[in-house]
């Protein structure tokens, strides 16, 4: 029986890509300039053993099927079907009943463990610290169940035992994500295998049909072997994190119905507002909006509005997510919750109803509030100073895909700087956001313009890049790496399974590192891409030279962090000298003391 990795058996994925765009050697991987995104120099890399590729400008990456995917504008069947005929292999003989087989399994796992987790917590004496969370939070008891919030028994594996008792194996509990495997754990006893999620207030996650297909839990007493106070399925056939939009089972109706979707923040957020009565409400789950999920949003509407957490890692996220959503097209409007009135909307809500309703109502247009907020914290009367403007809010407006929108707001931007119009259209062509397609690219649609990313998290993909390669250096750079290098980044679980190894057996074991971050639904390895990832304009690097970059990096990395958190203090001391808060000032003073 054929599967799909038959037909990647059959085809070159070197040469196919090669016949899109032009490839050349680089050390043992093939590296060009991406085809989906406008850049200047090499970020694009193919992997021939791996049978992977990965942009590390844009971030797109996987398999051959997900490169016709995303290059054809294909779905998954159609490219099966293209692909296979290229390998010669019949699809009456291709049969991925195993492959669905498998996925109805791990629904069926994820449904009986979403019922385990509901059922615990209304039923259970042993759930009443969750209850009472919950009750704190002013979450009713008809949302607990119309949510089917649950809640994860502080034990070691219940939950496990349970799935067991109902016909899953091991490997499944794993597949599924539900269940940990411990190296060296024995299969046949059942030692080494542990529940995921312990002592915590369960969040089911649902698919576009309301399949639940992964899970968040918050923990309740955060303790050193708790984790962190969220956690979340990991990559699983089911779950892909940027594909899935947290609520829209229940809110695409109303979405279609409104013409207009509300993007929040956290799941607390969405089930809030659904509670209050606004019923067209979901969440991106912590992060900034990716491509997937825009995409899936498109299908109910073009009007999208976004409010953005008040700390500053919330608002980057939110505006890399806005952005690329104009960039797709959509209408995109800023919530701004009124100084006082709460950081996010659940506690808005709580403050008082009407001004989360107002302040949805009264929603701004993205360019509008961008205007409004560069040109307030930028002095524009000087040349230095309309320069600086010109350079924040050019690249926005060039990624508008709308030429007569992009148009008027040139206009306003001429009107606000006292300039001509000829001497931005200059600048605009230095920006070059949205090039004419690529000769080489044979999509039907322009290359994205790509989000300028956090400094630190390139610098970190650097570091991490080296330490995979060469990891006798980690023992020195572990006692520099702090947890908080990396929040609100992927590489925050790589940080943390890599201490664990190093903790467990001394020494950074990369083979096991690899097993334990596991293969994410494209296709991809996060360990692999790492390692796949060109160091700036070398091919090759020497252990030697590897370990003084290293050296630079992890400087470099505590100089920006430190610059960035000096920032963010700055703008809470603002706010407690505004509010009168003693107490919150000696302690940002006695940090800023530290971070110094």
């Amino acid at each position: 029986m054929a599967d799909t990795q038959t037909i990647k058996d059959r085809i070159d994925i070197v040469q196919f890509i090669g016949e899109y765009i032009t490839l050349k050697k680089a050390g043992s991987n093939w590296k060009a300039r991406c085809p989906f995104h406008n850049e200047k120099s090499a970020s694009f890399m193919v992997h021939p053993d791996k049978q992977i590729w990965h942009c590390f400008g844009c971030g797109k990456g996987g398999d051959i099927f997900t490169f016709v995917e995303e290059m054809e504008g294909l779905d998954f069947v159609e490219a099966l079907k293209m692909l296979a005929n290229r390998a010669g292999v019949a699809l009456d003989d291709f049969k991925p009943a195993a492959n669905v087989s498998q996925k109805n399994r791990l629904l069926e796992a994820n449904r009986i463990a979403a019922y385990f987790f509901h059922h615990f917590l209304l039923e259970i004496p042993a759930a009443g610290v969750a209850r009472d969370y919950l009750e704190k939070r002013g979450v009713t008891t008809k949302t607990i169940e119309d949510w089917q919030i649950g809640y994860s028994p502080e034990q070691w594996d219940l939950l496990t035992k349970y799935l067991l008792k109902k016909g899953f194996t091991l490997s499944e509990c794993v597949a599924s994500g539900l269940t940990i495997q411990r190296d060296g754990a024995n299969a046949s006893t059942g030692q080494g295998f542990y529940d995921r999620f312990r002592g915590r207030v369960m969040f089911p996650i649902s698919d576009v049909h309301g399949n639940v297909i992964g899970f968040t839990g918050r923990v309740l007493r955060e303790t050193e072997t708790s984790g962190g106070k969220y956690v979340n399925t990991p990559q699983t056939l089911l779950y892909d994190k940027s594909r899935v939009v947290y609520g829209l089972s229940r809110a695409k109706t109303e979405i279609k119905a409104k013409d207009m979707a509300v993007v929040v923040e956290g799941q607390m957020d969405v089930i809030a507002c659904h509670a209050a009565g606004m019923k067209n409400v979901v969440a991106a789950s912590g992060t900034a909006l990716t491509i997937e999920q825009i995409k899936l949003l498109k299908r109910y509407t073009n009007n999208v509005s976004m409010a953005f957490d008040a700390d500053s890692a919330g608002e980057n996220a939110g505006k890399r997510g806005a952005t690329l959503a104009m960039a797709e097209g959509l209408q995109v409007k800023v919530i701004q919750i009124p100084a006082g009135a709460g950081k996010d909307a659940d506690e808005c809500l709580k403050k008082d109803q009407a001004v989360w309703f107002k302040a949805v109502a009264n929603a701004t247009s993205l360019l509008e509030w961008y205007f409004r907020t560069i040109l307030k914290k930028i002095n524009h009367t000087t040349a230095a100073g309309k320069q600086a403007v010109v350079n924040a809010l050019l690249p926005e407006i060039v990624a508008i895909p709308y030429a007569v929108e992009r148009g008027e707001w040139l206009r306003r931007l001429g009107d606000e700087l006292d300039l001509d119009q000829a001497v931005l259209h200059e600048e605009v062509k230095k920006v070059s956001a949205r090039p004419s397609s690529s000769k080489d690219s044979r999509s039907s649609e322009k290359p994205l313009a790509t989000v300028p990313r956090d400094p630190i998290e390139v610098l970190a993909e650097e570091l991490w890049s080296l330490l995979l390669k060469f990891p006798v250096h980690y023992a020195k750079a572990s006692a520099e790496l702090r947890p908080e290098y990396f929040a609100n980044t992927k590489l925050l679980s790589l940080y943390e399974i890599a201490e664990d190894v190093y903790t467990t057996s001394h020494q950074l074991d990369v083979t096991v590192l690899r097993q334990r971050i596991g293969v994410e639904a494209n296709g991809e390895s996060m360990v692999d891409v790492l390692e796949m990832r060109p160091y700036r304009n070398f091919d090759d690097i020497s252990a030697v030279d590897a370990g003084q970059e290293i050296e630079q990096i992890l400087v470099r990395i505590k100089e920006e962090w430190r610059k960035k958190r000096g920032k963010e203090i700055e703008r809470q001391m603002k706010e407690a000298e505004s509010t009168g808060d003693s107490k919150k000032i000696a302690e940002l003073l006695q940090e800023w003391q530290t971070i110094k």
